[in-house]
């Protein structure tokens, strides 16, 4: 038993099951470890307080806004370039290591010396120096997470990113139990990303020390070509992300950044399903494209759109109806005022989830210069509306300005993306849209009749999948035959 188990978890094989190995450890790595960090944020909200939790917001606010200088779409081609030529993975990896590197640099000193002017809260102007070697180890930690994708060991990425967040959440309590403010938090933040990233070192310590010899300037040229339009893409998308954050510190206090960030947390742990799934499927989609195999390709964007709807629509509209509920549990009463966001900003996931698949089928087909203008056109958009709502309506403006932005986005990459592959989910949709609706209307009732929130989710999520189960919908009959393979250790 332990031998099949171990030959399906750590060893590629088929192409179902390499997916379904990845899906798992992503899983683990993203959502398990997160699971574990959400008690030190969850904690600290509580004891930092609304305003100097909104400190702390801001500041990684500002930090994700200059990270877009870093990461100029390296990471994503790095993987997808070592997953088509494998036997080059060593001079990949040094030469686009050394590219960071320089712009790690340059975004350090644009995060000490620039960052402090777009900030008008200045507590959080403290905080800016540890936020720059935030920045460097996550980055880091991040690159060599690309690597491990490519080579679709994402049982590595699972291990660094768990101890990482252990890290967080041990370091966390200390920190706060020494002074329960925003910059030990930050401080235990600095230490954990620190660790991650030795971690990942450890493990890639041959590419590590390969830094110089394989190093080849031939690739710099080629790498830079297909970066750019992710460069570009990745800075209006980091600036739609945060703009929200920034602008609201422009506009209004440190305590409702803190109420309208308390919600925009739990959403961006939800972001991290459709990325685990889309991160799975980019190496082989990458493999496809390569080979001109269109029918395959087609059939995997239907899949892996299939299963992240599935899994937006009951997120959407269960967030929704318990939303008071859901912050109130979470952070306490203090932070009942973001509900009214977070009941907007859920919504999100309608747009988020296929657009990081979406997103994934262009970057295999080498076309992300293709969409630059449709991120350009709704970043622009986001920060008029957020100009427009922000003053009068606070942080449900900056809601509403996001959500229109994000839905606006993700229609036009789904009408690019189906004629380069012309898929189609419709069929699954009415099954999926009646078993939400039917998971909605129980999730209300329950709510209504006081049932605790953690008991109203459970019975609804289970409700939801039960109906699809009854209504045979393919993707729960899939879903089944990956954990079948995982059980049995083959395909």
């Amino acid at each position: 038993m332990w031998g099949k188990l171990r030959s399906f978890f750590f060893t590629n094989q088929t192409a179902r099951q390499i997916i379904a190995k990845n899906v798992f450890w992503l899983s683990v790595s993203n959502i398990g470890s997160r699971l574990i960090r959400a008690a030190i944020i969850i904690y600290a909200a509580r004891v930092l307080g609304a305003a100097e939790y909104g400190v702390f917001s801001y500041a990684l606010g500002l930090a994700g806004f200059f990270t877009i200088f870093v990461d100029i779409g390296i990471s994503h081609i790095l993987t997808r370039d070592v997953a088509k030529k494998p036997e080059r993975a060593s001079n990949l990896f040094s030469t686009a290591l050394w590219m960071k590197s320089v712009l790690l640099i340059g975004t350090t000193l644009l995060i000490i010396f620039v960052a402090p002017y777009f900030s008008n809260i200045d507590a959080a102007r403290v905080l800016l120096p540890l936020v720059a070697l935030l920045v460097i180890f996550d980055n880091l930690r991040e690159f060599s997470n690309a690597f491990f994708r490519a080579k679709e060991k994402m049982e590595y990425e699972a291990l660094v990113t768990t101890f990482m967040n252990i890290a967080i959440t041990a370091f966390g309590f200390v920190a706060l139990a020494i002074a329960a403010n925003a910059h030990s938090l930050m401080v235990s933040y600095v230490g954990s990303a620190g660790a991650g990233f030795l971690a990942a070192a450890l493990i890639l310590r041959e590419e590590f020390a390969g830094i110089f010899k394989k190093f080849d300037r031939t690739l710099v040229k080629p790498i830079l070509q297909s970066a750019w339009p992710i460069a570009l893409t990745g800075l209006l998308g980091a600036l739609s992300l945060n703009v929200d954050v920034i602008m609201l510190g422009w506009f209004r206090s440190a305590e409702e950044i803190g109420f309208y960030s308390a919600g925009q947390k739990v959403i961006q742990v939800l972001y991290t399903v459709p990325a685990i799934i889309a991160s799975s499927l980019l190496p082989l989609s990458s493999r496809l494209v390569e080979l001109r195999d269109e029918a395959k390709l087609r059939l995997l964007a239907e899949k892996g759109l299939t299963l992240v709807l599935t899994l937006a629509l009951p997120l959407a509209i269960g967030g929704a109806i318990l939303a008071e509920s859901i912050i109130l549990f979470l952070y306490g009463q203090e932070y009942v005022p973001g509900a009214a966001a977070f009941r907007i900003l859920i919504a999100t996931v309608l747009a988020v989830f296929p657009g990081t698949v979406l997103g994934n089928i262009i970057l295999a087909h080498d076309k992300q210069r293709k969409i630059v203008w449709y991120i350009g056109a709704t970043s622009t958009s986001n920060v008029l509306m957020n100009l427009a709502l922000i003053p009068s309506f606070g942080i449900v403006g900056a809601a509403v300005a996001t959500i229109i932005a994000q839905f606006l986005y993700n229609l036009l990459t789904w009408r690019f993306v189906k004629k380069l592959v012309p898929f189609s989910v419709m069929r699954h949709i009415m099954k999926i849209s009646f078993a939400a609706a039917t998971m909605g209307v129980i999730a209300f009732l329950l709510s209504s009749s006081n049932v605790h929130v953690l008991i109203t989710i459970s019975v609804a999520a289970t409700s939801y999948f039960a109906v699809l189960a009854l209504l045979k919908e393919r993707i729960i009959v899939e879903v089944r035959e990956m954990m079948q393979l995982a059980k049995n250790g083959s395909s």
